[in-house]
């Protein structure tokens, strides 16, 4: 038996084959499985027992999920940093069986006779998940760069995230199902998902232990003390202040979209189940599970940015387009599926990014930290359901219907299924109101009487049992000329009649919102990275071009830069741009004016970066001139970044151009030293193949 000592230290996978990996996406798909699976069974579950109406639990499970986020950022990401990210990974694996032990209690309460309890009890098991991928999400992202090489990084979030948004279907498709099928034995959805998350903890036990990132770290005497550090380090680097920001509208666009997609269950006419909701909803995250691996198969081994603009322009088109479609239910899905589709063009190149570019001994605090920024995000989705929905009301976009009242009397029987009122039997003396399907016999001296087929649909508070007293009124929508659907209200006697609306409108302003907020982000982004629209066209341009990026970590994330290659085709230079993630012009050999410095200057005074070709030795002294120049105008002055290209032939590959980033060189450096430093870059490549 081999002792510690000899064992090898823990290195990063060259494969996606590894037990680790395969480890963490089997332990991952399960707490993303069981995160929609809770969030959508106690939605439902909250409707069907009446401790919340939809509009509530609609807005209040956001919140509840994503609330830890915020609260335990800077303790998630110490935990990280501070011990093995293994640690983290199986404690968690093993807390969300018991929370799922926990929700299967409070299942069994509501179905047995304890409805507020049990309902609260499962509620509260949707924040424990949020605890849980609060802790659990920074291990996760922080441990990818640990345990796959850098070339795998985009390829390896790319699968991932395709397996996690897979769970994220499955899990609110699922949490439908059960929801429609176990009324008054919910507790078998809390025994399903206790056998899942114990199939997940035993998975998580592959990952290898790896070193902690900073072992050394204290725990904060301020809990949130770090946070401020943290934060004024995300947004001092142009990359990673570009990461949060897109990973912050990511969560926005996830949440908003799901709140939009059940609000289209809720008024739909007549009002759709569980199960079709669930459905629709999980076509969201089907879209993200579809554009993930292609967006990192197209990344390739670097940092694709150029797909961000791609996918924005797709979301958008397909908010207007799903706008139009709110009557077509194939077309609206395909929509649906298009916007999570181009938001996977998102996403991976974000956590890339986060993951190249966050410091080595805080990887788990900087994720963690941009998971409070996510909270963000996911308030800013709510703040703007609520604003919508308020302003739609407000403006008559969405038009009030004025109920008239059918009878006054004893509410005797209440037909429920799956916790909807589908028919109801009022009696007032020797008459009765009878609606929908229920099963009472009796049917003489009826004041009104609806058919057990018809359309309809029956909205009621909690406060609503029988044998109270209750007024019942009606109105009618029209779904063509021909069809209405009869919509009965049922509140306690000597109520007043709360205002009633058609929501039929509504998700059509709320999917034009979405594209609002996306088109606005745009922008927010261009500003951040002025050539990302060129970036996007390079990118198209260049489809087919295999491009392999080294030591990107070299490139520093703020202040000014100045890359020197070896190579002044334009065809290089702009693989160059699109290697970087700042925005990027290139000065040639033969331009540089005095108009030139003043430009490069003033590029590098606003922290971005200037590049420079430096083909043969014999350049040097006119380089020397030019960039002496430069740094006389600058306050802070530009380090060197040796950056050499070269097309080589891999077997298994064909023709690459590979493009490596020498570590920086003071600004002291003479064009000589630059362009020795080329060559030993070079060397090392062809040794390297």
């Amino acid at each position: 038996m081999a002792s510690a000592a000899s064992r090898k230290p823990f290195q990063p996978a060259n494969s996606l084959t590894s037990r680790t990996f395969i480890g963490l996406l089997v332990a991952q798909f399960f707490a993303a499985f069981n995160d929609q699976a809770i969030h959508a069974s106690a939605m439902f579950f909250a409707f069907k027992t009446r401790v919340l109406n939809e509009p509530q639990a609609i807005s209040l499970m956001p919140i509840l999920f994503y609330a830890p986020w915020a609260i335990f950022c800077t303790m998630s990401g110490y935990f990280a940093d501070k011990y093995s990210k293994q640690y983290s990974l199986i404690f968690w694996k093993l807390a969300e069986v018991g929370i799922t032990a926990i929700a299967t209690l409070g299942f069994y309460l509501g179905a047995h006779g304890q409805d507020s309890l049990g309902t609260w009890i499962v509620l509260s098991t949707v924040f424990m998940m949020g605890t849980h991928s609060a802790f659990f999400v920074p291990a996760k992202y922080g441990v990818m760069p640990e345990i796959l090489q850098p070339h795998l990084l985009s390829r390896g979030n790319g699968i991932l995230e395709s397996l996690s948004f897979l769970a994220v279907i499955l899990g609110t498709v699922f949490g439908g199902v059960l929801s429609k099928y176990f009324e008054r034995q919910e507790e078998y959805i809390g025994i399903t998902l206790f056998g899942l998350a114990i199939l997940g903890a035993l998975f998580s036990l592959l990952i290898e232990k790896m070193p902690a990132a900073n072992p050394l770290i204290k725990f904060p005497a301020y809990v949130f003390g770090p946070l401020l550090t943290n934060l004024r380090i995300l947004f001092a680097s142009k990359p990673l202040r570009l990461a949060v920001i897109v990973i912050a509208f990511f969560t926005f666009v996830v949440a908003f979209m799901r709140q939009t997609v059940y609000m289209l269950g809720e008024a739909q006419n007549p009002r759709w189940n569980e199960l079709k909701t669930s459905v629709i909803v999980g076509t969201v995250a089907l879209g993200i599970g579809l554009g993930s691996p292609l967006a990192g198969w197209l990344s390739g081994r670097k940092v694709e940015l150029g797909l961000i603009p791609i996918g924005a322009f797709g979301m958008i088109v397909g908010c207007v387009i799903a706008a139009g479609l709110l009557g077509y239910i194939p077309g609206l899905i395909a929509c649906i599926i298009l916007i999570g589709f181009m938001t996977g063009f998102y996403l991976v190149p974000m956590y890339t990014l986060l993951q190249y570019r966050a410091p080595k001994q805080s990887k788990g605090n900087m994720i963690a930290t941009s998971n409070f920024i996510n909270v963000t995000g996911a308030i800013a989705s709510s703040l703007l359901f609520f604003v919508l929905v308020t302003s739609a009301k407000q403006s008559g976009f969405v038009p009030q219907v004025n109920p008239e009242d059918l009878a006054t009397g004893t509410l005797e029987t209440l037909q429920l299924d799956h916790g909807r009122p589908i028919g109801f039997l009022v009696r007032n003396g020797d008459q009765t109101l009878r609606i929908g399907q229920v099963t009472t016999p009796e049917k003489s001296g009826d004041l009104f009487d609806s058919p057990a087929n018809a359309d309809l649909t029956i909205h009621m508070g909690r406060a609503i049992t029988e044998g109270m007293a209750v007024t019942v009124s009606r109105y009618d929508l029209a779904v063509d000329n021909v069809r209405s659907v009869q919509h009965f209200t049922l509140r306690p006697k000597g109520a007043e009649q709360e205002p009633a609306y058609d929501f039929r409108k509504l998700p059509e302003m709320l999917f034009l919102g979405a594209g609002a907020m996306t088109l606005l982000t745009l922008f927010v982004l261009i500003g951040t990275l002025r050539d990302l629209v060129s970036r996007s066209l390079w990118f198209l341009k260049s489809l087919g071009t295999r491009t392999h990026v080294d030591h990107l970590k070299n490139l520093p994330g703020s202040g000014p830069v100045i890359l020197v290659t070896n190579n002044g085709a334009t065809n290089c230079q702009r693989s160059i741009i699109a290697a970087t993630d700042r925005f990027t012009r290139f000065f040639g050999v033969n331009e540089r004016s005095a108009n030139d410095v003043q430009q490069a200057i003033a590029i590098l005074e606003r922290g971005d970066l200037i590049g420079v070709t430096l083909s043969n030795d014999n350049e040097s002294a006119s380089l020397d001139a030019f960039l002496a120049q430069v740094q006389a105008g600058l306050k802070q002055r530009a380090d060197y970044v040796p950056t050499s290209t070269s097309l080589v032939n891999l077997p298994t590959r064909g023709e690459v151009l590979r493009i490596n980033f020498g570590e920086a060189m003071p600004s002291s450096e003479s064009a000589m030293a630059l362009s020795q430093r080329l060559r030993e870059l070079q060397s090392s490549e062809m040794e390297q193949d």
